[in-house]
């Protein structure tokens, strides 16, 4: 079974780890984290390639990479080497692309059983505004969800 695991370095992304630990562990599962940025301009209709996920195979600075894309790699490969010290399986990827999209593509390209990410608990106001990463990915998903919650109420 294959594990895509959505991280986006938010206060439940540890939460988000600790869940993917005991599920890898308990399915001996292959873990693919995946970590998405999406256009900086959200307001305009850009169309991006959704296919675009890339390997981060090193724990490195990327040449010719932002600085915020350099922090992310790393802290992707913190994250992954956190869950291979538990002997899991694990890959850490980077998409550039609408979250939902990157997320959906990247489960179809690792052909993913599962895919697992957190929810920050916003409001329905904001829900109404911006939307959700979370109720995006189970509509469009084929294979089951985990959602991890904020504990926030």
């Amino acid at each position: 079974m294959n594990l895509l695991v959505a991280i986006d370095f938010s206060e439940i992304t540890e939460a988000v780890i600790d869940h993917t630990r005991t599920l890898a562990s308990a399915l001996k599962a292959e873990v693919f984290l995946l970590h998405v940025i999406a256009p900086s301009t959200p307001v305009l209709d850009i169309e991006t390639d959704p296919g675009t996920v890339h390997p981060l195979d090193a724990a490195e600075i990327l040449p010719g990479a932002t600085v915020t894309e350099n922090r992310t790699h790393l802290q992707l490969h913190e994250l992954a080497e956190k869950l291979r010290l538990n002997g899991i399986s694990v890959s850490a990827h980077l998409a550039y692309n609408d979250e939902v999209d990157a997320i959906i593509k990247a489960a179809e390209t690792f052909e993913a059983g599962m895919i697992v990410l957190g929810s920050h608990g916003h409001g329905a106001f904001y829900h109404l505004l911006i939307g959700s990463v979370s109720e995006g990915v189970i509509r469009k998903a084929t294979c089951p969800v985990i959602i991890v919650p904020s504990g926030r109420k």
